[in-house]
């Protein structure tokens, strides 16, 4: 035993013995305030004052350029063309260093000294020197914002690339009101939304793209206003281009973005597409007062142009997806194509194209299984309803006064109301896992026409025979009554619908419905009211109200029931095995 813990205390002596030779070599020291200061690097107050430096060094020779041309010891052309390469220089000594880790902050402070130099000296070559045209100082603007934005995302300078954003747009501003100059400055502008757009989608940066995109429809705006003024030389036809290629610039860039690098559309994508279509919208309306072109034009580019970014929601992965890209392109084609059709038919035509289509979606969205398709079918439904007027006719039969403005009855009007109807019968995709509870939302919105549509019409077509309307001797009370009748048979009809498995949703406007019919009787039933008319009101409500609550009972008694049902053969089957169980005890 004494052997044996002789030899184990040797084995240990020895490891202890490795072990200090080995922290011998190593030498480990617990960090110092020294070890700390010098890892600090380029955070230091050393390196800051070093940069500050640097800077004031570039300005100082930008200065001493500028004095040897102010003294004349070289002409004007030389000495900007000198200023000129000095801030280009910097600019590529920023890309030399930013390739390194730990001079990332020197190349950023190069950069930005380079654009503070290049800016306000091309400025000055074309406002106070006279050295480059307006033409030519967007060329030179648009090399030098290309060179920092290569700079920017070759080297991840995010900073970089907010400044040239910042100052790019500036700069176009300013030129174009200093040159009177305009449509190169503006072309400057949507060349640098479009770098900004990809370098900020190779870079996956944010918010830099709403600078540049900001700058490119503020000058297409400039150019509608400017071509109204005798100053300037601006043609009409140039806004309306540029605002086409603004518009295919980034509907071009959302699809390539999508469908080749199979990312999602963004808030980005969405607002900058609707800002878009609205700014082409303006620009055609305002140079449609000119003469020089026709709304049909904006109508055929739309409806292409919807067809085209509506087939981008069907491609293979977009459709198997379902997801964001899928809601954009279809929403957005859709409202292209009816904007389109606005332009190019008559308001009852349009409506009529409108509520076909919605029929056409709602078949689609039941065989597909989409909600989507079954939400946009309620959107045009709803557009349908307004270009037709169905929606103020109906407005005005059921709330309306009686002795002017009463509403006529016209044909559109009641294809409208039909095919809202119709719509109701057609199966619709009404479950999703995406969706939720909001699944059923598309079929509440066409109930809710279909009542006010359907409640309208009928409203229209029953008061001139009973309540003399329209004139000064209508009958309020009886229209009333009317008014009051048709919404109660309305509450009804839906107590009813939601009893079938086609249109559950139809419960949850029920008693808002009914709601609406008892506020009515305190504003217009009692007030114009008779008591043959009141006796008419409070027995139809009342009897609409025992209905609805016999019917709603039935709805959620319903479950309860089929439950009920469903576990009498389980109870049946438990009984049957206690009872064997206890023959077999007894056994």
């Amino acid at each position: 035993m004494d052997d044996r813990l002789a030899d184990l205390e040797a084995r240990l002596a020895a490891v202890e013995r490795r072990l200090s030779a080995v922290e011998g070599k190593r030498k480990i020291a617990p960090p110092s305030d020294e070890k700390f200061a010098a890892g600090l690097n380029e955070g230091s107050v050393s390196n800051a004052a070093t940069h500050l430096g640097r800077v004031l060094l570039i300005f100082g020779g930008a200065y001493f350029l500028r004095a040897i041309t102010d003294y004349k010891f070289v002409n004007t052309g030389l000495g900007i063309s000198l200023g000129a390469s000095y801030a280009v220089l910097w600019l590529v000594m920023a890309y030399r260093v930013g390739g390194k880790e730990n001079q990332r902050a020197s190349a950023l402070f190069f950069s930005i000294a380079s654009l503070l130099l290049a800016l306000p000296l091309l400025v000055e070559a074309v406002t106070r020197f006279d050295l480059l045209s307006g033409t030519q100082g967007a060329i030179a603007l648009a090399i030098y914002c290309a060179m920092s934005l290569l700079v920017a995302a070759q080297r991840d300078l995010r900073l970089l690339g907010w400044a040239i954003n910042a100052g790019g747009v500036g700069t176009a501003m300013y030129l174009i009101s200093a040159s009177l100059t305009a449509e190169p400055y503006v072309l400057v502008l949507l060349l640098l939304a479009l770098a900004t757009l990809w370098a900020v989608y190779t870079r996956q940066w944010r918010g830099m793209q709403w600078i540049s995109a900001l700058g490119a429809g503020t000058g297409v705006i400039a150019l509608v206003l400017l071509s109204t003024s005798e100053r300037w030389t601006v043609q009409p036809m140039a806004a309306f281009a540029f605002a086409v290629v603004l518009l295919l610039m980034y509907m071009v860039s959302f699809a390539l973005r999508t469908h080749l690098q199979n990312k999602e559309v963004g808030i980005f994508e969405v607002v900058q597409g609707m800002l878009t279509l609205g700014l082409l919208i303006f620009v055609v309306s305002e140079v449609s007062r000119t003469g020089q072109i026709q709304m049909s034009v904006l109508g055929v580019l739309a409806l292409l142009l919807g067809v085209l970014v509506y087939a981008l929601a069907f491609t293979p992965r977009t459709l198997a997806d379902r997801g964001r890209n899928f809601f954009f392109y279809s929403t957005l084609g859709l409202g292209l194509v009816a904007a389109g059709s606005t332009l190019l038919l008559s308001p009852a035509m349009a409506a009529a194209a409108w509520a076909v289509l919605a029929l056409v979606l709602a078949w689609y969205s039941g065989r597909q299984g989409m909600v989507t398709l079954s939400l946009q079918c309620s959107l045009l439904l709803i557009t349908a309803g307004l270009g037709s007027g169905i929606l103020s006719t109906g407005f005005q039969a059921l709330a309306g006064g009686a002795t002017e403005g009463w509403p006529h009855m016209i044909p559109w009007e009641v294809v409208v109301a039909l095919a809202t109807v119709v719509s109701l019968f057609i199966p619709v995709a009404q479950r999703s896992t995406r969706w939720g509870k909001l699944a059923g939302m598309p079929q509440v919105m066409v109930l809710v026409l279909a009542v006010w549509e359907v409640g309208g019409l009928l409203v229209l077509y029953l008061a001139p025979m009973l309540a003399a309307v329209p004139g000064p001797e209508a009958d309020l009370a009886v229209l009333a009554a009317l008014r009051t009748t048709v919404l109660s048979v309305s509450a009804v009809t839906l107590a009813f619908a939601s009893r079938k498995k086609r249109w559950p949703e139809a419960k949850w406007l029920v008693y808002p419905v009914l709601i609406m019919v008892g506020a009515k009787l305190l504003v217009e039933d009692f007030p114009n009211g008779k008591p043959a008319t009141l006796f008419v009101s409070l027995a139809v409500v009342g009897m609409a109200l025992i209905t609805v609550s016999r019917l709603t009972e039935l709805v959620q008694g319903a479950p309860s029931a089929a439950k009920r049902s469903a576990e009498k053969p389980n109870a049946f089957a438990r009984a049957a095995r206690e009872q064997a169980l206890k023959d077999k005890g007894e056994s």
